[in-house]
């Protein structure tokens, strides 16, 4: 099968829309279909971590380069190419810039996460498959949702049930339309034959026999980072891994936290190398409040499936993690700890008594592994193009 996925994400950043995007890409390649990523221009698009704009692209599909697939933990590569944009249109005019590209290709299925791209690329006619990570936003997404809603040719997914519960009911005409269900995934691949934490630490230049707790993700408003920084007050006898987030950001951690020695403030790594990162830790923290932000979207608490999620589940440690209705999709009290998320005092109790405690941190650690074994994106392709190949609701 011949894949256009059109997406609006700059590629390369440190985003995790980018990622997803580009785990999807690699995903369809293994199962054996022809991937096309169709991308915003490179003059047009800032790289999300500040570092200036993305060297420009050949016309036409290009193989990915080697620090692109590094830098996405990708085990093999897949064709991409850039739209050019109408100068008076600018960014308004990529999804049908994106829309006409795909034609070219003619697809024999068009992929995207974007309203409306996939509403202008279904203009062409080709089965459309859109994925919905979040409630159409601003003036126009419900306008476009709506329109899409009439449209036969286009099939839903949805990352949550929580947001397929939200969509039904501000959407009446979803009534009587299949929508699938479909969570975030992870590349069970690169977590095969990780070392132990000490072993890990010690490949990593890390404090090797120090007990280690890690926060892989954003560093914005709803993941818990204060949360964290107060666990490093009171454990000061403890290591302190925060990877993410973009250089002023960090910065501005480091700032404020200058005066706490545990923790290190390590900015963002490779895809490719954070399962060893993850493998240096004895502790893995989810600290989500029970607000959660993403720029321009909202509180996304409810209706999040995140990709970290299922990343700490693989890497085989222990987990620490707020206890909300989101990410009881997958924990439980068998596979993580779970607890309050404005509680420090319990998170600070609960580290304490797992650092003394290394056979339930196996234990747990060891279902969550089990747990989460079904959830590649391998598998995760099968059941959307299974979908995508049904009856049309």
């Amino acid at each position: 099968m011949k894949i256009a996925y059109l997406s609006s994400a700059t590629v390369p950043s440190t985003s995790a829309n980018s990622l997803q995007v580009m785990k999807m890409c690699q995903a369809f390649s293994q199962e054996g279909h022809e991937v096309h990523l169709i991308l915003p221009p490179a003059d047009e698009t800032p790289s999300d971590d500040g570092g200036g704009k993305i060297p420009a692209m050949a016309s036409g599909d290009i193989p990915l380069s080697e620090s692109v697939i590094r830098q996405y933990g990708l085990a093999s590569g897949f064709l991409s190419r850039r739209v050019k944009l109408l100068p008076l249109l600018g960014r308004r005019g990529l999804a049908w810039a994106e829309a006409d590209e795909a034609a070219r290709i003619t697809p024999d299925l068009a992929f995207t996460r974007g309203i409306d791209i996939a509403w202008a690329v279904s203009q062409h006619g080709f089965p459309v498959m859109l994925e919905i990570h979040h409630p159409p936003t601003g003036r126009i997404g419900p306008l476009y949702f709506r329109q899409i809603l009439r449209i036969r040719n286009i099939r839903l997914a949805v990352i949550s049930r929580a947001l397929e519960e939200n969509l039904r009911r501000t959407y009446p005409a979803l009534h009587g339309r299949d929508v699938l269900v479909i969570p975030d995934a992870v590349d069970t691949e690169q977590f095969r034959n990780l070392p132990a934490p000490v072993r890990a630490r010690a490949q990593l230049h890390l404090a090797a026999k120090k007990f280690t707790a890690g926060y892989f993700g954003s560093l914005v408003a709803g993941r818990g980072v204060e949360l964290i920084c107060e666990l490093a007050r009171r454990l000061r006898d403890a290591e302190f891994l925060m990877l993410g987030g973009n250089p002023e950001e960090v910065e501005a951690w480091k700032t404020r936290t200058a005066a706490a020695k545990n923790i290190r403030w390590l900015g963002h790594v490779p895809n490719a190398e954070v399962p060893l990162y993850q493998a240096a830790c004895d502790v893995l923290l989810m600290p989500y409040q029970r607000e959660v932000t993403i720029r321009g979207k909202g509180n996304t608490a409810e209706i999040m499936s995140p990709m970290k999620l299922y990343e700490y589940m693989a890497a085989g440690r222990a987990i620490l993690s707020s206890d909300l209705p989101a990410l009881r999709v997958m924990l439980t009290e068998a596979n993580s700890i779970l607890l309050p998320p404005d509680d420090p005092a319990a998170w600070a109790d609960a580290l304490e008594k797992l650092r003394r405690n290394p056979e339930k941190r196996k234990r747990i650690a060891a279902q969550a592994r089990a747990d989460v074994r079904p959830y590649s994106w391998r598998g995760r392709v099968k059941r959307i193009l299974e979908f995508a190949a049904g009856s049309h609701g």
